[in-house]
């Protein structure tokens, strides 16, 4: 039963989009319609209007949340991530990116505008209660004052400094800009989190059982331990990763010869093997990275004569890591270098492996 309320479907395509929700969604569709509903019966007297009044803020309530995870998706479009789809849960909604941000400015960037797409929502929404309070009806000022009201309560929980809230990226981003180790930087923002987290439990349980709001507290609750799970999770991840070493989980290499042209890696190579990055060897010596962006760039007229040597990103401490090192240091490279990939090399240099971020989601 919890597997088939979990099972995803999908809402409709924006801007190339998938956007995604999943049958507990629905549910809470359902009870929010009907609370709402409830709360304006007394200003309405017939029960079919209430219901459609209420479905109809309802919607809008989750078109304000697609709205603040579609904010998220655009900037990193600008930004240059590719956006695999939007899932609305019933707890908010995810945008999820192919890869991480790469760096600090990204990741703010990303972060900071979902909130700001809910702090316009909660000022477009208010200058409808003005014209509405104008007019005179009653009903349509009260779903509208409270739809600009859970924006703004949506945009400033949001930016409670924890992961995995936006608030907790943007603290994230700083200190990542300041210089600290991202690892380190997302462990401090998850502990951030289960702080929130169990404030929130808290707050649910005094909201229940002293105040006697059942249904506030329960849903404070429900969020509550929501993030506590992001956030545990996303510490036990890099820690785990802090004591696993890179030969564990990397890739045997695939390195193409630094002497080859880039007419003969175009013919023979890339047929062969359907990747975005490549190591580049001399003998078994780590040399650079091939990029295929980069090799694209490159005017058809020059792949005879032009070889893999030129074409490379050449090597660089941030393409690389040593076979001792742990998977956390890898894949502070792969969300930093630009790239996504880093070969592995032994201590005399030689090339054994790659790990690319693929690798770390199947490791995960």
């Amino acid at each position: 039963m919890l597997r088939l309320l979990k099972r995803q479907m999908t809402l409709a395509t924006v801007s190339g989009i998938p956007v995604r929700v999943d049958h507990r969604w629905i549910l809470v569709l359902i009870l929010m319609t009907a609370i709402t509903a409830a709360s304006i019966q007394s200003l309405n007297q017939h029960l079919f209007g209430s219901i459609i009044l209420g479905l109809a803020a309802t919607c809008l309530f989750f078109l304000s949340i697609f709205l603040h995870e579609y904010a998220h998706a655009v900037v990193a479009k600008i930004e240059g991530l590719r956006v695999v789809e939007i899932v609305l849960h019933p707890f908010g909604g995810l945008a999820r990116f192919a890869h991480p941000p790469e760096t600090a400015r990204t990741e703010f960037r990303v972060a900071i505008a979902g909130p700001a797409a809910s702090f316009a929502l909660a000022l477009l929404f208010a200058g409808f209660v003005a014209v509405s309070t104008y007019l005179k009806t009653d009903i349509l000022t009260l779903i509208l004052f409270l739809l600009s009201l859970t924006n703004l309560l949506v945009a400033i929980f949001n930016l409670l400094p924890g992961y995995p809230l936006d608030g907790g990226r943007v603290l994230r981003a700083y200190l990542w800009k300041q210089g600290r180790d991202l690892n380190e930087a997302t462990i401090l923002t998850g502990r951030c989190g289960q702080v929130i987290s169990i404030g929130m439990i808290v707050l649910g349980l005094v909201l229940a059982l002293v105040q006697g709001e059942y249904f506030m507290g329960l849903w404070a609750v429900i969020i509550g331990a929501f993030l506590l799970d992001s956030a545990t999770a996303i510490i036990r991840e890099v820690g785990s990763e802090e004591n696993i070493r890179v030969d564990s989980v990397m890739m045997l290499p695939v390195p193409v010869s630094s002497d080859l042209t880039v007419q003969r890696f175009i013919d023979e190579v890339l047929p062969m093997h359907r990747r975005t990055v490549f190591t580049v060897a001399a003998g078994d010596r780590f040399m650079g990275m091939l990029i295929l962006e980069d090799v694209k760039a490159i005017p058809s007229d020059r792949w005879r004569a032009m070889t893999l040597q030129d074409a490379m990103r050449k090597h660089a401490s941030e393409h690389f890591v040593r076979i001792e090192n742990s998977v956390a240091d890898a894949r502070s490279l792969i969300e930093s270098n630009g790239i996504g990939t880093v070969a592995v090399v032994s201590d005399d240099g030689r090339l054994v492996g790659s790990i690319s971020a693929g690798n770390l989601r199947k490791h995960a």
